[in-house]
């Protein structure tokens, strides 16, 4: 038996480019790792029983489940396991916790049943997943292109404390592509500034604030109104700005004063929000 952590990520910027011929959407993105994680604890076993401690969260829809369906045909041995999800990414909120618990289980099936496949093949494999599985065998700070499956890792963020909100707003299965299905026009944008973002974290330099956004921000509000709300109780609790994470509805804040954003995310607390403080953490080999 052994366990293996699922980071989550925030998308420190996120441009989305236009529709591609294939019906995906391209798009540019820098994302970070961040230590707010699941766990994934594998033993080896008769069948195949994925379990999680979080209510809603369904193995059969899961990503773990068809990571395992994926590396079956690639297994000769016992190809059986017990899979234990212990879930600390809030669900559908846009953090990468679903995509994150599949890379995770594609390198802990990959252990477990001794299939000797290099990371190299797993991450290729992955973006059969999703978009945003490949990025979790980088982890770190990287740009994102292509539908997500590009990924090149860049200079390590300086260490930054990260306030997390998630607004109190239904956030369904299958919203991501309700959201991209919802963009308009202005809304696409030519990933210049993303560029410009990965240019400045490769030279060592400091991030500017209006490098960061989110090509989401406006389909959000749509779609969920009263985030809006959330985003000004975030700014009244001293957060100096509130950014979105993916296709939402998680918030974020980022700060290099821990005491900062341990006081933001007191105020939060005492105000009966779901909130989380974490860090941004490095490469993940």
């Amino acid at each position: 038996m052994f366990k293996l952590t699922a980071p989550a990520k925030i998308n420190l910027a996120l441009e989305v480019l236009g529709k591609r011929p294939d019906g995906y959407h391209e798009i540019k993105s820098v994302v970070q790792a961040i230590d707010l994680a699941d766990e994934l604890e594998f033993e080896l076993a008769g069948d195949l029983d994925i379990t999680a401690d979080l209510p809603g969260w369904e193995a059969k829809k899961s990503l773990v489940s068809r990571a395992a369906q994926l590396l079956k045909p690639y297994c000769r041995g016992v190809c059986g396991a017990s899979i234990r999800v212990k879930k600390r990414i809030p669900l559908i909120s846009g953090l990468g916790g679903d995509s994150s618990d599949g890379a995770a289980a594609l390198k802990g099936l990959n252990r477990l049943w001794g299939l000797g496949l290099g990371e190299g093949s797993l991450m290729e494999m992955s973006a059969a997943l999703g978009s945003d599985v490949p990025f979790f065998f980088c982890g770190g700070t990287a740009l994102i292109e292509g539908r997500g499956e590009l990924v090149s890792p860049l200079g390590a963020l300086p260490q930054t404390w990260v306030v997390l909100l998630i607004p109190p707003v239904t956030a369904e299965s299958g919203k991501t592509a309700r959201l991209y299905g919802s963009l308009k026009p202005n809304d696409f944008s030519d990933g210049s500034r993303t560029e410009e973002l990965a240019e400045t974290l490769i030279a060592g330099r400091p991030a500017e604030p209006s490098l960061l956004g989110n090509a989401f921000e406006q389909a959000t509000g749509a779609l969920w109104p009263k985030i809006e709300e959330y985003r000004w109780r975030f700014l009244m609790a001293g957060a100096p700005r509130v950014h979105l994470s993916g296709a939402g509805p998680a918030l974020f804040s980022l700060h290099r004063d821990r005491a900062a954003a341990e006081k933001i995310y007191r105020k939060l607390k005492e105000d009966k929000l779901a909130t989380y403080l974490a860090r941004t953490i490095g490469y993940a080999g």
